[in-house]
C-alpha cells in the first residue's frame, strides 16, 4: 500500500482544486449579477408572478423559471405558482421543466405571467443512454430497462444497488445476506457462463467501474439505463456478455446556486430468529444422548453436567439464554447525510454531492461507515466546444467478520448462536466470560459472545473516480467526444483471531492476525465521432465511429502471522506482527503478493437509420484485442443488427385515439466474455511455502507447475441473443409499457476439462462448454390518477428466465460429458449439486428423505432386546448413521435403485434456486402535501437449499450442542420417568405422535428436508410524508422546500421458508452452487425518520 500512502493526497489536493474552481466561477457570476442591479438601483425590480400548467391545466411543481443571461431563478410550489423579480420590462423568462418543452417569454408590460407548458417529443427523461450516445424512446431498437432518479428518490437507502431492486424487468438483484455492506450479486437474463464471472459490465459517466452500485449512493445517481440483449451490449464487445449497466450521476443546472440536504437515522432490528430448544428441551435430549449407547461412563457424565433425571425439572424455570438475542439481537442505531449544491448559468453548471453513512449492524462488532464526495462541472467554452469534469472520492469501512459468508463450517460463527447451551445457571456464568478449552474441545462450541469479541475484521476500501469529457462541434452535425478517466481502488483488510478461536486453537492457543491489501487501477479513454444528419424531416441518418482503450494493473499482498502474544490486543497484533515468536521448530508462513494485468483496445461503429420515425434501423460492429488470451486468438469481432417499426404511425391506425404508441422491434447481436483468468495459453509456477525451503524462521518459498496444462487455444466466451418487443401506450401516455421475448446461447465457455494423464497434468482450461437462456419480461407503468390535489403512478415489472446447460464438453476418452458433481463447500466437501446437460444451472443433488423407521420395520429380539431390519427395508446406515446399526426413529431415506442399501446410486436431482418468474410492484400516492411511496418485490417458485437445517438437526460427532425445535417432535426411546423403552408396542405407544426422525449420528449429507420452496412476497419499502405549506415557507423565509417522512424498509416478508431470509445465497464464489443458505448474516429490519430540506 506504499503506492496509496503517496497518490490519495496527490489526488485530494487535485480534488479540492477542482471544487474551488467552480465556486470561484459562480461567485463571479454573483459579482456580474450585483453590478447590473446595482446600476439599475435608481429604479426598483419588478415582480412577476404566475402559474405554470401542462396542455391539461394541471399545476406543475418544480418548474424552473430563470431570468435570462442571469442566474436570477425560483422553482414554481406544488401548485404550479411562482413569483421573483426581475431586472425591467425587457427582461426573458426561460421556463423549463423535464418533459416538456422549454419555453422563453418577454415580461414586457405584464405582471401576471401564465405558462403552459407542451409534452418534448424528446424530452430528456425519454432520452436512454445506449452505447456511447443517448437515443429517443421512441427511436428506441433494443431492450433497455431504465430507472430515474424520480422513482428511486424516496427510498431512503444507503445501497443504490438495493434501491434499484425488483424495479428493472429482467434484471436479478439479491442482496446476498444482511450484514452491512454485504455483496449484491445482480444478474442480466440469468447470466450466461458457467465457471466465470457473470456480474454486468458497469459504465458510470461513460467509464468502467467495477461493482459501480455498491460503490455509489442513491442520493448521487439520475438514472440507470441496464441494455440487456446483445444487440445493444455488442456495442461493448468483449465485455458485453452479461448485459450492461449504464449509470448517469446527477449534474448542475442552469438555476441559481440550490443547497439540499437529505438525512434519516432510524434502527436496525433482526427480523427472526431461527426457533430453538428452551433449557428443559435441551437437557431431555441430552439425557437421551448420554443414556441411549447404555453406557454408564457416560450417563455419569451427565449426571455430573446437568444432574440425575428428576432435576430435569429445576430446568423449566431456568431463564431461557437465546444467544441470537446476545450475538445479533441489538438495536443498531443508523445515519445517514447528505448534502448537494447545485447550480451555474447557461454556460457553466456545476453539482457537489457530499454522502456521510454511519451504520451499525445488528451483529456484535460489526458495521459500516462511508463518506464521500461527488463534483460535477460542465462548461461551454463557446458554441462548439464543452467540457466536463467529475471528480468522486469515498472511504467506506466495513466492521465484522461476519457469519460464515463463503467459508466452510470451520468458520461457521452462527452455529455457536444457535448450538451453543441456552441458559448460564449457577455455576455456569463464566461460560459467556471465560474460556473452558475442554468445554469447547468436546462440543465444538466457544461462548457466541466471547467468540464475537475474539474474531474481528476491519476492511477498508477508498475509491476514487475522475473522469473529464471534452465535445467538440467540428462542423454542423459532426461532434467529436473524447472521454479520459481514472479509477482506483485500494482495499485493506485486517483480520483478529483471538486466542479463544479455532484458527488460534490450531497455532499453540496464540493469537494469528490475517493482513490482506490491494490495489486496482484503471485508466479508460473512448475517443468518437458522430454525424447526424436529416433531409425533409423525413430521413435520420446517425454514424458513430470510435476507439477506446481500457489499461488495468493491480496488485495484491497477504501477511499471515502467527503466534502472536496471548494477551495482545487487535490493534496491537496489526501494529506489532514483530512480536509474534515461532515455537520451537516453526516458522512463520512467507508473505504472498499478486500482480494482475489486463490491456483492452476497440474499434467500433454504429449506423441508425430512421425514416419519419416509422422505420428504424440499428447496425454496429466492434473489434476487440484482449491480453488475456494469446496473441493468436486476442481479437474478436461482435456485430448486431436491430429493426423496428413505428406501426402507430401507419394510417390504418392513425384513427385508433386511445392508442398513443406501438412499437414492434427485433434484434441480433453477439457481445463476448473476456473476464477470465489470464494467461492461461502459458505455463506459469505457482511460487508456494509447500514447495519452499526452511531457513531460520522463516521459508524460502519453491516454484512448482501448476495443475493445470496450458492452452494457447483458449478464445473468448461468445454469447449471441435474438430479441423480439413490443413498446407501447395507451389513453393519451397514461397507461405504458414493454414485453420482451429472448434467446440468449453462449458458446465456448470456459471449462475445467479432465484430460489423459499422458501428458503430465490432469486438468486443462478449455472452451468446450454451452449455455442458452430464454425468457419473457413484462413491464407496465401508468399514471392511475392524476389531478390538482391527487397524484397516484405505479410501475409493475415481471419476468421469467430458463437456463440450460447445452455442453460440458468431452472426456478423456473423446466422448460427450453429460454430468459432473460440484461441490458447495459449507462442509466435508460433499458432492450436493449436479452439473447436467439438458438441465439448469444449480441442481440441488442428494437423497429424497423418507421419513423415519418405525417398529413395523424390524423384527424384534427380546432375548437380546435387539432390532434387526427386515427383509426388503432398505438399511440407511452408511449413508446416515456413520455405518452404525440402525434402530426405530433413525433417519430414512428412499432406495431409488431397489438394491435394499442406500447408497450414491440413490441421489437425486431435488430442484434448483431458479424462480419460475420475479418482479417488482412499485407505487407513487401524493395527495395536497402529503406523500406516499409502497414497493413490493417477489420470487416465485425458486428452491432454498437449507443447510442450517442440516446442521442444527444433526448430532454428527459432538453431544452438548443445543438443536432446532424441531427435534423436540423427534422419536423418543425413554419414557417420562426417564425409563429406556424397548418393547415394540410400548415403544410405538409412545412415538405415535412422534413428528422427526432421531438426530442423525453420521456425516452430514443433503436429503431432500433441506430443500424448501424459497417464494416471497417482501415489502421491501414504505415511505409516508408530508412537506409544508407555501404559506409556511413564505413565512419562515428560510427553506424553498421541507419534507419530513418515516420510513419502514424490509418491513414484512410473506413466505414459507424457515430460514433467515430466501434471498440468502453463501455459497457465491462459484457460480455452480447458487442458493445455499447457510450461516447467513441475519437480515433486519430498519424503521427510519428523516427530512428533504432545499434552502
Amino acid at each position: 500500500m506504499r503506492k496509496t500512502a503517496h497518490t490519495m493526497p496527490a489526488c485530494s489536493l487535485l480534488l479540492y482544486l477542482i471544487l474551488l474552481f467552480p465556486l470561484l466561477a459562480n461567485a463571479n457570476n454573483h459579482s456580474k449579477i450585483s453590478s447590473i442591479r446595482m446600476n439599475n438601483s435608481a429604479s426598483e425590480f419588478e415582480e412577476i408572478s404566475g402559474t405554470v400548467t401542462d396542455a391539461d391545466g394541471i399545476p406543475l411543481g418544480g418548474v424552473t423559471v430563470l431570468e435570462k443571461g442571469t442566474t436570477n431563478g425560483v422553482v414554481t410550489d406544488f401548485d404550479g405558482n411562482y413569483s421573483i423579480d426581475v431586472v425591467s420590462e425587457d427582461s426573458i423568462l426561460v421556463f423549463s421543466y423535464i418533459g416538456f418543452q422549454t419555453i422563453s417569454e418577454e415580461v414586457g408590460e405584464r405582471r401576471v405571467v401564465n405558462i403552459t407548458l407542451q409534452p418534448d417529443t424528446v424530452a430528456l427523461d425519454d432520452l436512454i443512454v445506449v452505447g456511447y450516445s443517448k437515443v429517443s424512446r421512441e427511436e428506441l431498437t433494443s431492450a433497455v430497462s431504465s430507472v430515474n432518479s424520480e422513482q428511486i428518490k424516496d427510498i431512503p437507502l444507503n445501497s443504490a444497488a438495493e434501491a434499484i431492486q425488483g424495479r428493472l424487468a429482467g434484471v436479478q438483484v439479491s442482496t446476498t445476506e444482511g450484514a452491512p455492506g454485504a455483496d449484491v450479486t445482480i444478474r442480466v437474463r440469468g447470466g450466461t457462463s458457467i465457471t466465470q464471472d457473470n456480474s454486468p459490465l458497469y459504465i458510470v459517466d461513460g467509464i468502467q467501474v467495477e461493482n459501480a452500485l455498491s460503490i455509489l449512493s442513491p442520493q448521487e445517481i439520475e438514472s440507470v439505463d441496464v441494455l440487456k440483449d446483445a444487440a445493444s451490449t455488442s456495442i461493448y464487445g468483449a465485455r458485453g456478455a452479461n448485459g450492461v449497466v449504464l449509470i448517469t450521476t446527477k449534474g448542475g443546472k442552469a438555476i441559481p446556486t440550490q443547497v439540499t440536504y437529505s438525512g434519516y437515522m432510524g434502527i436496525r432490528q433482526i427480523v427472526n430468529k431461527l426457533p430453538v430448544m428452551n433449557p428443559y428441551e435441551y437437557v431431555n435430549y441430552q439425557y437421551e444422548l448420554y443414556n441411549f449407547p447404555g453406557d454408564e461412563s457416560l450417563s455419569n457424565t451427565f449426571t455430573q453436567r446437568y444432574g440425575t433425571y428428576a432435576d430435569l425439572e429445576n430446568y423449566r424455570n431456568i431463564p431461557f439464554q437465546n444467544w441470537q438475542d446476545e450475538v445479533f439481537g441489538r438495536e443498531a442505531f443508523n445515519q445517514t447525510h447528505n448534502l448537494s449544491v447545485i447550480g451555474g448559468s447557461e454556460v457553466t453548471t456545476f453539482s457537489l454531492t457530499m454522502n456521510h453513512v454511519e451504520e451499525e449492524g445488528i451483529m456484535l462488532n460489526s458495521g459500516y461507515k462511508r463518506d464521500a464526495a461527488n463534483f460535477k462541472f460542465d462548461h461551454k467554452i463557446n458554441s462548439k466546444v464543452k467540457f466536463g469534469v467529475n471528480a468522486r472520492y469515498s472511504r467506506r469501512k466495513i466492521d465484522g467478520a461476519g457469519t460464515s459468508s463463503t467459508g466452510s463450517q470451520g468458520s461457521n460463527r452462527l452455529r455457536n448462536a444457535v448450538r451453543y447451551q441456552p441458559f448460564t445457571g449457577p455455576g455456569n456464568e463464566n461460560f459467556v466470560d471465560e474460556f473452558d478449552p475442554q468445554y469447547a474441545t468436546l462440543t465444538n462450541l466457544t461462548s457466541p459472545v466471547l467468540l464475537a469479541n475474539n474474531e474481528l475484521q476491519f476492511d477498508y476500501r477508498n475509491d476514487l473516480i475522475l473522469n473529464s469529457y471534452l465535445s467538440y462541434e467540428i462542423f454542423k452535425n459532426l461532434t467529436f467526444k473524447s472521454v479520459i478517466g481514472y479509477v482506483q481502488n485500494d482495499r485493506k483488510t485486517n483480520i483478529f483471531n483471538g486466542k479463544v478461536t479455532s484458527v488460534a486453537r490450531a497455532n499453540a492457543d496464540m493469537p494469528v492476525v490475517d493482513l490482506r491489501n490491494s490495489q486496482t487501477r484503471r485508466v479508460t479513454n473512448s475517443n468518437t465521432l458522430n454525424y447526424n444528419w436529416k433531409i425533409n424531416n423525413l430521413h435520420r441518418l446517425d454514424v458513430l465511429l470510435g476507439q477506446e482503450t481500457v489499461r488495468t494493473d493491480g496488485e495484491s499482498g497477504r501477511t499471515y502471522v502467527k503466534w502472536l502474544p496471548s494477551n495482545i490486543t487487535a490493534p496491537e497484533a496489526f501494529a506489532g506482527i514483530q512480536r509474534a515468536t515461532p515455537p520451537a521448530g516453526q516458522v512463520q508462513d512467507p508473505p504472498t503478493s499478486e500482480v494482475y494485468i489486463d490491456r483492452i483496445i476497440s474499434f467500433f461503429g454504429q449506423v441508425h437509420y430512421s425514416f419519419d420515425k416509422k422505420y428504424l434501423a440499428t447496425l454496429s460492429v466492434r473489434t476487440d484485442g484482449s491480453s488475456v488470451f494469446d496473441p493468436n486468438y486476442g481479437y474478436a469481432t461482435f456485430p448486431s443488427i436491430q429493426l423496428a417499426w413505428n406501426a402507430k404511425k401507419e394510417a390504418f391506425l392513425q384513427d385508433i385515439n386511445w392508442l398513443n404508441s406501438l412499437k414492434i422491434r427485433a434484434s441480433y447481436g453477439t457481445s463476448g466474455n473476456n473476464r477470465i483468468e489470464p494467461f492461461l495459453y502459458r505455463t506459469f509456477f505457482d511460487v508456494s511455502s509447500t514447495n519452499g525451503y526452511a531457513f531460520d524462521q522463516s521459508i524460502t518459498p519453491g516454484a512448482a507447475p501448476p495443475s493445470e496444462l496450458a492452452n494457447p487455444n483458449v478464445k473468448w466466451e461468445k454469447t449471441i441473443s435474438k430479441n423480439v418487443g413490443i413498446d407501447f401506450s395507451f389513453f393519451n401516455d397514461r397507461l405504458f409499457g414493454s414485453i420482451d421475448a429472448y434467446v440468449t446461447d453462449t458458446d465456448d465457455l470456459l471449462l475445467r476439462a479432465k484430460i489423459p494423464q499422458t501428458s503430465g497434468y490432469e486438468f486443462q482450461f478449455q472452451n468446450s462448454g454451452a449455455t442458452r437462456n430464454k425468457g419473457v419480461e413484462l413491464a407496465l407503468g401508468g399514471d392511475i390518477v392524476q389531478n390538482q390535489g391527487f397524484r397516484w403512478s405505479a410501475n409493475f415489472n415481471i419476468a421469467t428466465n430458463k437456463n440450460t446447460i447445452r455442453s460440458l464438453g468431452q472426456n478423456t476418452n473423446g466422448g460427450n460429458v453429460d454430468s459432473y458433481l460440484e461441490s458447495s463447500g459449507w462442509v466435508n466437501n460433499i458432492r450436493d449439486f449436479k452439473v447436467e446437460v439438458g438441465q439448469p444451472i444449480g441442481q440441488f443433488y442428494g437423497y429424497l428423505t423418507d421419513g423415519f423407521y418405525t417398529v413395523d420395520d424390524f423384527n424384534y429380539d427380546a432375548g437380546t432386546q435387539t432390532y434387526t431390519l427386515k427383509d426388503g427395508v432398505p438399511s440407511s446406515s452408511a449413508a446416515a448413521l456413520g455405518s452404525k446399526g440402525v434402530n426405530p426413529g433413525d433417519l430414512k431415506l428412499k432406495d431409488l435403485d431397489g438394491d435394499g442399501v442406500i447408497g450414491d446410486e440413490d441421489k437425486t436431482v431435488l430442484g434448483n434456486p431458479q424462480p419460475k418468474f420475479y418482479g417488482g410492484l412499485n407505487q407513487q400516492i401524493a395527495y395536497k402535501n402529503f406523500d406516499m411511496s409502497v414497493f413490493v418485490n417477489f420470487s416465485v417458485g425458486n428452491k432454498v437449499y437449507n443447510a442450517n437445517k442440516i446442521e442444527f438437526t444433526s448430532q454428527y460427532l459432538y453431544r452438548d450442542n443445543n438443536m432446532l425445535t424441531e427435534v423436540n417432535g423427534r422419536w423418543r426411546n425413554f419414557d417420562d420417568q426417564g425409563q429406556r423403552v424397548m418393547d415394540p408396542t410400548a415403544l410405538a405407544t409412545l412415538n405415535q405422535n412422534a413428528t422427526f426422525w432421531t438426530p442423525p449420528s453420521g456425516q452430514y449429507i443433503l436429503h431432500s428436508y433441506a430443500i424448501e420452496d424459497g417464494s416471497y412476497l417482501r415489502l421491501s419499502n414504505i415511505t409516508l410524508g408530508y412537506s409544508l405549506p407555501d404559506t409556511v415557507l413564505d413565512t419562515l423565509k428560510i427553506f424553498s422546500n421541507f419534507r419530513f417522512y418515516v420510513t419502514a424498509n424490509n418491513l414484512l416478508t410473506l413466505t414459507g421458508y424457515s430460514g433467515y431470509d430466501p434471498e440468502a445465497n453463501t455459497r457465491r464464489g462459484n457460480p455452480l452452487t447458487p442458493g445455499v443458505d447457510y450461516a447467513a448474516y441475519p437480515r433486519s429490519r430498519f424503521i427510519l425518520s428523516g427530512v428533504n430540506i432545499t434552502f
